[in-house]
């Protein structure tokens, strides 16, 4: 009866530290938080575990297992007094035990916990501290035995630290939308905010073809013509082309200096002229976001591999990355897809192909171009005519308009 009271015991306790160890891995260390700074104690004591949870995992591990080895020690001894020392009644044992820990020393209590992991980590704070801090010794010197057959990275590796990957993350972004827990545009903003880490400046960056310059030889005057036509407030000041700048015209500076009455319209721009920042075609747009707020500048030159001008970044360009065109009351919007039908859209030649793939789902895959209008400009491999059409796998490519020698506008068919 004693032995029987001992599986059962056992089985519990086990139970018991796997559940503490699941409800302390998955509580929600915000709302933790919370109640720490409201003065929970016990809230205290789990976010003491979870900083410790190397530690703490270890303790559990150890106890966790003292348990279901007594209770399989305990069993295998009814068992003997039941059926004697027969090969049958230890198989039978392992078996019955096997399922018995699985189910209860192990799924029931996680599953369980899952459900609201909070509350039990709330409540068992206290008993795991004090288990930690009692078993701690112990688990120091298996650790250090560890240490002797794999080193001390191998046993690092065996702690408890929850390895989530990026990928983890997105998906449960996806299943939160799909749960009704997020909406579509929280959904999306949340993926671009991934997305953002490896973006690189080239992706995000206005092409050269599209750089609004000014001279070095310039006067006030030709800068509020620019203002009025364009509406930027900086621009790159070049010596010759646009693969020389040799700085940044801030506009605002300019009209400070016209309010107190400091500068004519016929003056010159060089003393208005601001050191420019260049950075390279492969660099990290989170990276040159850290540099904008430290060093205080809104406007970065990417040069090539040849020293030449690629294009330029501004702050805005980076923010948009993240949630999208942002248009101000001087800027004209222009749409760069016009849906026709369900399978007939008018895209301009500066969508990016991601967004086409979306709207369209497909599957146009290239590291060559970000625009759609570059892609197809790839495919003819040579500047195409209005009205020539090309086909690529099921769609069908037809240019509508040109900008020069930049396609404008295409319609894609989907075939």
């Amino acid at each position: 009866m004693y032995l029987f009271a001992g599986v059962i015991a056992s089985i519990l306790m086990a139970a018991f530290f796997a559940a503490s160890e699941t409800a302390m891995l998955f509580a929600n260390k915000a709302r933790l938080h919370q109640l720490a700074d409201a003065g929970n104690a016990r809230a205290e004591a789990a976010l003491k575990l979870a900083l410790e949870r190397e530690r703490l995992h270890s303790a559990l591990l150890l106890v966790e297992n003292f348990f279901l080895v007594l209770a399989v020690v305990l069993s295998t001894v009814i068992a003997l007094h039941l059926f004697g020392g027969t090969l049958a009644a230890t198989a039978v044992t392992a078996v019955v035990m096997s399922i018995v820990v699985v189910l209860f020393a192990k799924l029931a209590p996680k599953g369980l916990t899952a459900r609201d992991p909070d509350r039990l980590a709330l409540i068992v704070s206290y008993p795991m501290l004090f288990v930690m801090k009692l078993v701690s010794p112990v688990s120091r010197m298996v650790a250090a035995a560890a240490d002797l057959f794999s080193g001390p990275a191998a046993t690092r590796g065996l702690s408890c630290t929850a390895v989530v990957t990026e990928e983890d993350i997105k998906a449960m972004i996806n299943l939160g939308e799909e749960e009704g827990a997020l909406k579509e545009e929280e959904k999306e903003l949340l993926h671009k905010v991934f997305e953002f880490g490896d973006t690189l400046a080239s992706e995000a960056m206005r092409p050269r073809t599209e750089i609004v310059s000014i001279p070095a030889a310039a006067v006030i005057k030709d800068v509020l013509a620019l203002v009025s036509e364009f509406g930027f407030s900086r621009y790159p000041v070049i010596e010759q082309t646009v693969d020389t700048v040799i700085g940044i015209l801030y506009v605002k500076d300019i009209l400070i200096a016209m309010s107190s009455g400091d500068v004519k319209r016929d003056d010159p721009i060089q003393p208005f002229i601001r050191q420019a920042y260049f950075i390279p075609e492969n660099k990290k747009v989170s990276e040159l976001l850290a540099e904008m707020q430290r060093d205080k500048f809104q406007i970065a030159i990417v040069i090539d591999e040849f020293g030449g001008t690629a294009g330029l970044v501004t702050l805005e360009d980076l923010i948009e990355e993240i949630v999208g065109s942002i248009h101000d009351e001087l800027e004209s919007v222009d749409r760069d897809v016009e849906v026709v039908d369900e399978k007939n859209v008018m895209v301009s030649g500066q969508a990016e192909i991601d967004e086409v793939n979306e709207l369209l789902d497909v599957h146009i895959h290239t590291k060559d171009f970000n625009t759609i209008g570059g892609f197809v400009f790839g495919l003819f491999g040579r500047m195409p005519r209005v009205g020539e059409q090309l086909r690529y796998k099921d769609l069908k490519f037809e240019i509508l308009e040109l900008d020069g020698r930049k396609i404008d506008k295409i319609k894609i068919t989907k075939l």
